[in-house]
């Protein structure tokens, strides 16, 4: 089984950097320019709900801005696309917004990649990030984990086995207590292999057509949950997260059973701190103000709204955004306040 994980490993490194030279023509030297013909924007994998999402707001983004063609290209985590951002190779990326914090002030796992100039365009709908298991495997709580094989491991993305350490920490074990940690190369396999039994558990933002997946070929996607305690300790160990007490059958999540104390974030885009500022405020005037014509292309795309928190205090946002926020009345002095001092203190950082 681990062999064959590797060995998607290595055919997904093929993919990417096919994939990395198509970004590297079409997109061109994008700093700077007014209005690209072609927008290069990441996804983290083609399964992932913000894919379909970013694919929806393609069609609107190219009706209502000069912008030609949206390329959406699922290239994996901000460790790979925040080289190319900054180098100008890609204009746009959909991230955890939580995560993407440590990446602006070069903590935790961008230690060595230093303070990130990136800027958030807006936020949208919001992610379940628990373990997700079947109900054969008898795992219930974190405790369960232990001398379980489970998928948590993903393409430069870090924050999948910060959280897994994290919440495995909550209960008092670490990694070593697996009987396997494994790295996947895209949910629909980890979700093949979860129903078939090669895994145990994998470790995921919930994807409603997966868990609906996995309800009908084993009544119930299961997801391992957390006392309030543990809540709180996981909380406490990754600012820009929060919990929320997930109903049964909550249209977001797709879940049989009700989720208390799950950990949750905002899905947000991003841009480079260079993007010209007619660019993204454009960008952001045809998301938020024309959700109606891209709300069907998944469940998830309708909280692209202006009345769902599109403005949050986590990474700085990009003067273009803040103009279009300013002219709808969400731009606030809290949120200035919160920008002028993230972005001091990664200014300290830097120097």
């Amino acid at each position: 089984m681990k062999h064959r994980y590797e060995m998607s490993e290595r055919r997904w490194r093929k993919h990417l950097c096919a994939m990395f030279c198509l970004v590297f023509l079409w997109s061109g030297s994008v700093l700077g320019a007014d209005w690209p013909k072609n927008a290069a924007v990441v996804s983290p994998s083609l399964g992932a709900s913000v894919h379909m999402v970013l694919v929806g707001v393609g069609k609107t983004v190219e009706k209502h801005t000069p912008i030609e063609n949206w390329i959406v290209q699922p290239l994996g985590g901000p460790k790979l696309w925040l080289p190319m951002m900054k180098m100008g190779r890609t204009h746009f990326a959909n991230h955890n917004a939580a995560d993407l914090v440590n990446a602006f002030l070069g903590r935790g796992a961008y230690e060595k990649m230093g303070p990130q100039e990136v800027r958030t365009v807006g936020a949208g709908h919001e992610y379940m990030f628990p373990f997700w298991t079947i109900p054969d495997t008898g795992i219930r709580r974190i405790e369960d984990l232990k001398g379980k094989v489970v998928a948590y491991k993903t393409k430069a993305n870090p924050m999948f086995t910060e959280l897994a350490i994290n919440q495995l920490a909550s209960a008092g074990l670490t990694t070593n207590d697996l009987k396997a940690g494994l790295s996947f190369p895209s949910i629909k396999e980890a979700i093949r292999d979860l129903i078939e039994g090669r895994i145990d558990a994998v470790l995921y933002p919930v994807v409603p057509n997966f868990v609906m997946q996995i309800n009908e070929a084993k009544g119930e996607a299961v997801f391992v949950t957390l006392t309030r305690s543990q809540r709180d300790y996981v909380l406490n160990k990754m600012p820009g997260y929060y919990s929320q007490d997930v109903p049964a059958g909550d249209s977001r999540f797709r879940n049989v059973s009700a989720v208390p104390n799950a950990i949750c974030y905002q899905n947000a885009m991003f841009t480079s701190a260079k993007m010209g500022s007619d660019v993204v405020y454009g960008v952001t005037k045809a998301i938020f103000e024309n959700t109606d014509e891209f709300k069907d292309a998944h469940p998830a795309a309708k909280y692209w709204t202006l009345s769902h928190k599109p403005v949050q205090p986590a990474v700085p946002y990009h003067q273009g955004a803040i103009r279009f926020f300013k002219e709808k009345g969400l731009w606030t002095a809290e949120m200035q306040a919160h920008q002028d001092k993230m972005l001091a203190k990664q200014k300290s950082l830097m120097q």
